[in-house]
This record gives C-alpha cells, structure tokens and sequence, in this order.
C-alpha cells in the first residue's frame, strides 16, 4: 500500500507545507525537517539514510517498516513495506537490487519490488552485535560491515562473503574517540538538552562520547568513514570523519573535522545520519537532531546540509545558515556548499504583539532562535493570535511556522518520535486528525490585513511548517491567527521566522576581533569583536587553513563566543562576519513588557494583623509597568479588602458597603477615592499612585492609576 509523504522537511520533502503551492514553484526548504506519513502523527526522524536507486531518491529512517522515494526530492511517495528489517537500518544497491539490515539483527533482506514494499530474507549474518550496522559495497562488488555504538567500543570493520552473508576473516578494529584532542567529541554538560539519566546522576564536567553511526563513502579513490559523536540530547551532536587509501583502512583522522556542527540558532545537532550524492553530483548531508515538543516531550526530526570535497580531498559541509532556506538539489550550483538563498531571517528580536500570554511564556521567547523556549497564548481557542512587527516595510518570502504543544493532554504521547507522538484524540478516532490549524496575514498599518496562507482544516502534524510563498508579498506585520489546536493544548509557537530582503540588506566583515585559544586547554577558545551597530547576528568562521574555513557558528544579541569544538594540535584562523536585515532593531524594554517589579496585592479578609503578609480570598495581582498609567482589580464585592504591596506595606484597607460597590448607572461616579502613595525616582517626586472604586450593577471594579 502506498502513501504519499508530505514530509516537512521544513521544507525538505515540503510537500507538506506547500499544499497550496504548486511543486514547480518551490524552489527552497529549511531545516529542521519533519517526518509525516499522510494523516499520521509525526514519526521519529532518527538514523536517516539516503540514496539513489534507479533514477529515484529514497529515504530510509529509523524504526518503521516503510520508507519513501522521490523523482526530484520535493514530492514523496511513502511505502508500507511489511518484511522490510525496520530498526537501525542500513541499505545499499548490490548487483542492482537493494539489499538491507539492521542493529544488532542477523538478518539481511533483500527488496523483490521496492516500489510495492515487497521484501525477501535472504541469509544471516555471522553476528548480532553489528551496532549500527554499515553495508558498504566497493567499486569491485565487495561487500564489508562497517559497526560501532558505544562510549568505549572502537568503530571496526570486516568483510563479508557475497552469497552467505558470513565474515571473511576478523573483525579489525579502526578507531575510538578521542576526546583529548577532539574538542567536539567532548560531552559538556552545558550543552545538555535533556538528561537520559531521568534525575539519577548529572552529567560530568567531561565525559566519553556516544561514537556511532558509521557510514561509508567512497570519492576519488578515498573512502570517508563517517562517524557520529556524541548523543542525541546534546546540541553538540555532531558528525566527523576519517579518510583512507583502502576499505580496511588504516583510516587517519581529518584535522578539518568537525563534518557537521551545530551548536547555535534555533535548528541544533548535526549527527548520526549519512551523505550522499544528488543527481547533479553535489554531496549532502542528512543528520539527527534532538527535538522537544510540549512539556517534557523529546525526539529528534531531520537536517540537511550542503557538503563537498575540495581539490586537497577534505570532506566539509556548510552549516553556518543551517536552518535557513536553502535550494532543492536540483538548483544548486554545482560544486562547493554555496547553497543558501540570501534572503535574510527579518523576525528575529523583533516587537511582539499578542493576544493573551500563558505564565512565564513570553512572546519574546517567539523570536530569539532558541528551539527550546516558546510563547504560549492563556488558551486554545480561535482567535488567538501573535504579531511580530519587521519595524519598517519588506519583501517576505518564507515563513516557517515553528509549533509548540503547551498544556496538551498529550505532552509527551506515544509513539515513534522519542515516544513523543500519540494517536488522536477518542472523538477523531474514525476520522482523519486535524492537527495545528491556523491563517496568516501580512499589513502595513497592523490594521488591514491580507491573507497569505490559510489551513484551516490541517491534516498533518507539521512542527516546522515552512511556506515559500508563490509571490513574494511587501509588509511590515505579520499576525498569525490560531482557528484550533489539537489534543486541547493552547496556541503556542516555538519560534516565527519569516524571511525574505529589504534595500538595506547587507553582510560586512568585522575588523576588529580576538580570537584566544585557552592555553591550558587547546580545544577551546574565547573570540570577541567589536559590535557592528544594526547588526542581526554574526557568522563566526574557523579553520586550519586560511583558505579553508570551514567551520562555524551563529551568534544573535552578542557580541563574544565561547566554543570548545576544536582539535588539541593544528593552529586556526578565524574570520568574523555580520550581516543586517536593514530592518530597525528592537530592544525589549522589560520594564515595559515584564513590569517594574513592583506588585500590588489586593485581597477580602476580615480584618486585622499585617494585610501585607496574609493572603485572603479572591486574593489577585497586578505588576506596575513603565508608561503604564492605568491598572484595574475586577469582581469587587461588599467586605473588607487591603490593598498592599505583595509581602509588603499596606497602601488602603477599608470596608466596602453594598452601595459603594452597586449601581445601576451607566456611568457610576466612584464611591471611594484614596491617595495611595507619592511615586519618584531617586531624590525627585514624579507623582501619585491613586484609587478609585468604580461601582457597577452586579460587583464593583478598582481602578490604580498613576498621577503625574
């Protein structure tokens, strides 16, 4: 049985996220990439592998019997494929026919009618402790495992008899990590995301990597053994690799590495996973990365990077815009890792408008390209909405919806993807799901609005929705509108990056700048540059060659980094870049958007002892803000209230009468008034904090205002 994949790579098979958009016109996608089978949940995107087999990409991941291929990488067809070995899988072509197997499982398949899902046990292997089993077949027709899951374990590797599946002579062992000389291999605790040891231990200050994920490339005559380091639930999962004349090796380490790095903005992780080459010849990568969705769920989904091998032989990819759009492979240009579209991410750090905001999820937390923060909206229910303002007019392009899941009955769910995913809920059982549904509109004014995407009956469960757009659209706001959640969560977003260009766009090289290796420690370093006024972030390159930098991170809100993902013996260059949307820049005021930190506590008791430090009933806060003038406590009754700083002195407390709290006027006059307290700051009086009691037909209101 087959099905069609909408598969948001957030934009990579980005079907899904381009329901209204005809294929031929999308042109990019953008990490990270979600995995959906039609109106399933999102599955795991774990182990991926791809490659191609008779003029079609496919795309093989961890833990389902089914996998999807593809004509021109945009449109996927998923099949069901019962007998196919499912786990950890590896696949390769072998005298024409896709042959497969997986983890620590004797057993090796072979594909009858990959297109149907039609698959056939053909032989056993010697072992079944093949940790992330490699196949990789020579240019000669040989066949050779290459194995190794383990913090102390090496990578090794043997070959195997054609026919029989059998080991032809001793397993050899190749390398081990070593964490000493490779900085990036080290585990930091700071760079956890999400602890696997569930409160039992912390994490070391250093601790031996997770090496696995072998996978074998041949190029020129060398073979590239790719490895992973260093777990799932650390930013710095990453990838590396070593080169050799000779399958069995011995393999020597590449000074260049790491492969795929990515520590900062808001797609991290770049491990376990494989690189392959597109029809143009062009290599890529395609990587694990850990995922968080609701509170307390974890996964991991898809990346793909733009790799190539020069003219010395060194394997590298591009991850410096890792998680801005790129170009499908067949419009890249051929040769290097030049593939991202220069339109600039115009959102981040810019004014957020909402409708309500849940606790502490802020609506800054929408726009600072960290994948674990979020706003979240006080409910689930249509209209919500959140509005970033691009301060001044400019042509959107993209725009990459990133979802949360806050206060689902399904935080973590069931399921495939981390056991993050769970069926539907009891009343869409027999039906197809509907998942996040939401419109998006673009002003000028923030008062008329045009619609430029509409789901309002969204059946995939997209967490990085990414939308090119057909026609490119001029706007200063962008407001995106819920029309329902699903599993009863609220309206929550991780992150809402819309990009695209303005005049003033620019990239420009920084001067000034100190790079300091720790002197003490090889593998780090301290790099600080003098801040470039307007900048959006910055582009911190690094390598062992002056003409190879080929290394990276992405700075945003400062202006120094510490990174600790260098090898102990070669010198490095560095290089430090800027680049602008042209748009104005916005600094949150918190003493606006937060409050002051001074709070008023007004509660009902009966009287008597410090009102200050009691809580009574209907007890309710306010925070005083900057330029905030006017503040109301509602729901008043008859009784006694005190109105007090929260744990602190008593600004008015009094009894309130029955008719100083009801009135059947249209526009009751206060029935009490009280001068609270004078307001200054440092030696000068600014003005008053006042009350009034605003009487109405069932209960009264209090109003705070402030007096200057």
């Amino acid at each position: 049985m087959k099905k069609f994949f909408k598969w948001t790579v957030a934009g990579m098979a980005m079907m899904l996220a381009f329901i209204d958009v005809p294929a031929q016109t999308r042109h990019t996608f953008c990490n990270p990439l979600d995995v959906v089978v039609g109106n399933e949940p999102a599955i795991r995107g774990g182990e991926p592998v791809v490659i191609i087999f008779e003029d079609n990409y496919f795309l093989f991941v961890s833990h389902r019997r089914g996998y999807w291929y593809s004509k021109d990488f945009r449109d996927w067809t998923y099949v069901d494929a019962p007998g196919y070995p499912a786990g950890v899988v590896s696949v390769v072509e072998m005298d024409g026919k896709l042959i497969g197997c997986s983890m620590n499982n004797r057993n090796v398949y072979r594909a009858i009618d990959p297109y149907k899902g039609e698959w056939e046990k053909i032989g056993e292997l010697s072992s079944d402790r093949y940790g992330d089993a490699n196949m990789f077949v020579d240019d000669d027709g040989r066949l050779y495992m290459y194995f190794g899951w383990s913090q102390i374990m090496p990578f090794q590797v043997v070959e195997l008899d054609k026919t029989t599946f059998k080991e032809k002579g001793e397993p050899k062992p190749l390398f081990w990590s070593d964490i000493k000389n490779h900085g990036f291999e080290v585990r930091k605790p700071e760079d956890v995301i999400y602890s696997i040891f569930n409160g039992r231990r912390d994490y070391g200050p250093e601790e031996l990597p997770w090496i696995e994920g072998p996978y074998m490339i041949k190029h020129n005559g060398k073979y590239y053994l790719q490895y992973a380091a260093i777990g799932l639930e650390f930013i710095s999962y990453s990838h590396g690799v070593y080169v050799s004349d000779s399958p069995m090796g011995p393999f020597t380490y590449s000074e260049h590495n790491p492969l795929t790095f990515k520590t900062s903005g808001f797609q991290v992780g770049a491990g376990h996973g494989s690189t392959f080459k597109d029809k143009k010849g062009n290599f890529w990568t395609i990587c694990m990365i850990p995922a968080q969705y609701g509170e307390g769920g974890r996964g991991s989904e898809l990346a793909i990077y733009p790799t190539a091998v020069d003219k010395q032989g060194v394997m590298y990819s591009n991850t410096a815009l890792g998680d801005y759009p790129q170009f499908y492979p067949d419009e890249r240009k051929a040769g290097g890792v030049d593939n991202y579209v220069d339109w600039k991410l115009l959102s981040v750090n810019k004014k957020a408008i909402v409708s309500s905001t849940f606790e502490n999820y802020a609506p800054g937390q929408a726009l600072d390209e960290d994948f674990k923060t979020c706003w979240a909206a006080a409910t689930g229910d249509a209209g919500e909405f959140f509005t970033v303002d691009l301060g001044d007019k400019a042509t959107i392009n993209a725009i990459q919806l990133n979802w949360d899941h806050i206060g689902a009955q399904r935080a973590g769910g069931r399921g495939g993807f981390g056991g993050m995913m769970g069926g539907a809920r009891p009343q869409q059982a027999q039906a197809e799901r509907l998942y996040q549904c939401y419109e998006v509109f673009v002003s000028n004014d923030n008062s008329n609005w045009t619609k430029v995407i509409s789901k309002p009956q969204n059946k995939m469960e997209l967490k990085h929705d990414y939308n090119e757009l057909e026609k490119p659209v001029q706007a200063r706001y962008v407001k995106v509108v819920n029309v329902a959640t699903y599993d009863d969560a609220k309206f929550s977003i991780k992150d809402l990056r819309v990009f695209g260009t303005t005049p003033k766009m620019k990239t420009q090289k920084v001067t000034k700048f100190m790079a300091v290796r720790n002197p003490e420690d090889r593998r780090e370093a301290n790099v600080i540059w003098e801040p470039v006024a307007g900048a959006d972030g910055y582009i911190v390159r690094y390598g062992i060659e002056k003409n190879k930098l080929y290394n990276s991170y992405i700075v945003y809100g400062k202006n120094d980094l510490y990174m600790h993902s260098m090898n102990t013996k070669p010198e490095y260059y560095f290089d430090v870049e800027a680049f602008t949307s042209g748009l104005p820049v916005y600094r949150e005021n918190p003493r606006e958007t937060i409050g002051l930190g001074a709070e008023l506590q007004i509660a009902q008791r009966g009287g008597g002892g410090n009102a200050g430090y009691a809580q009574g009933a209907g007890t309710r806060y306010i925070m005083l803000k900057e330029n905030v003038n006017e503040y109301w406590f509602d729901d008043i009754t008859a009784g006694t209230w005190t109105l007090s700083h929260s744990y602190g002195p008593v600004l008015w407390s009094g009894q309130l009468t029955e008719a100083q709290v009801i009135s059947n006027e249209t526009n009751p006059k206060p029935t009490v008034t009280s001068k609270l307290t004078l307001l200054g700051e440092g030696a000068r009086t600014t003005g008053t904090l006042e009350m009034q009691v605003i009487p109405g037909k069932e209960k009264a209101r209090i109003k705070i205002i402030v007096v200057k």
